[in-house]
């Protein structure tokens, strides 16, 4: 993209998105996108992402997206459920490292629940309330048979480090007065 045209848009409205409402702005963008062959990329660190993804296969992608979906639904479950434990300051840390288990063993939880992943899919493709989708409700108790024991113990872990970490930190920074005696 040409950045003087770039910069005089951002100057006159504010908004680079009025540009395509331009015709010979929106004709220059599908030249570019042609002439590269439709791999458009915002910087020079998607190259290495965007060769990955014209080199995986239909297979690769189809299970990269069935993923992507299925993490959509377990995550906020996830999340809700972990906020249920009432954590409190280390809610984020026990949240992350349970994010970070799940991602580790979702290949092999998906292949383990591959029937209730397949009705978990379609029951989100048909568009209900949350509170009407029995196979979501059950999410909670499959991801705690995601975590294995030492999963809960890294998460167990995790609670009392970061706990810790506040008390110490919460001591330094409001210095306790001694009592004199």
């Amino acid at each position: 993209m040409n950045e003087k045209i770039l910069t005089e848009q951002l100057k006159q409205t504010g908004n680079l998105m009025d540009l395509f409402n331009d015709e010979a702005f929106v004709r220059e963008a599908a030249a570019i996108e042609t002439e590269c062959g439709g791999a458009v990329e915002a910087g020079l660190g998607l190259r290495s992402y965007v060769a990955q993804i014209e080199a995986a296969s239909p297979e690769a992608l189809k299970r990269q997206r069935q993923c992507v979906k299925v993490l959509s639904i377990l995550l906020p479950e996830l999340r809700q459920w972990l906020e249920g434990w009432q954590l409190g300051l280390c809610f984020e840390a026990v949240y992350t490292e349970a994010e970070r288990l799940t991602y580790e063993r979702l290949d092999d939880f998906m292949l383990e629940q591959q029937a209730w992943i397949s009705e978990l899919l379609i029951e989100s493709e048909k568009g209900l309330p949350v509170g009407q989708r029995p196979i979501r409700q059950e999410a909670i108790a499959k991801l705690s048979e995601l975590l294995t024991e030492d999963g809960w113990q890294a998460l167990a872990n995790t609670a009392a480090k970061d706990m810790a970490e506040g008390v110490l930190q919460t001591v330094q920074l409001n210095s306790v007065p001694s009592v004199a005696a």
